[in-house]
């Protein structure tokens, strides 16, 4: 059953691909990669392949959940609401580590209404999925 308990679950895993990958703090698996430390590259490689399989995955369950209208609606939406941040004076765009942040959350944001839409759908219009009928 979908709740909005399983919804923040997986948001916070979402948070965690996104900023793993790349956040403003200097400690990413981008920062780790381009550091002129020299070993350590099966490590490297290995994980950004666990990273590019795991946005791989969410973005093709993305893409295949929402389509590109619901996407773009997505973004558009969330790109708004940035808009308004920075109109209020809540977000100003000349920090730099506060704009990654808020990029790296709605990246993470739409990742997670993506990999949750079918459940949404299903709660919003109130039909029944078939994995939730029951055959004896």
């Amino acid at each position: 059953m979908f709740t909005p308990q399983s919804f923040l679950i997986r948001w916070l895993l979402g948070m965690s691909v996104v900023f793993a990958t790349y956040n403003t703090s200097g400690y990413s698996y981008y920062h780790w990669v381009t550091s002129n430390s020299e070993g350590g590259w099966p490590l490297k490689i290995f994980l950004g392949l666990c990273l590019l399989t795991l946005v791989g995955i969410a973005a093709l369950a993305i893409w295949r959940a929402m389509g590109p209208i619901g996407v773009s609606a997505s973004v558009a939406t969330l790109t708004a609401m940035v808009w308004i941040l920075v109109d209020v004076g809540l977000l100003d765009l000349d920090n730099n580590n506060a704009v990654g942040t808020v990029v790296g959350t709605l990246v993470a944001t739409i990742l997670t209404f993506g990999v949750s839409w079918s459940h949404i759908r299903t709660r919003l219009s109130g039909q029944i999925d078939t994995k939730d009928i029951w055959y004896y």
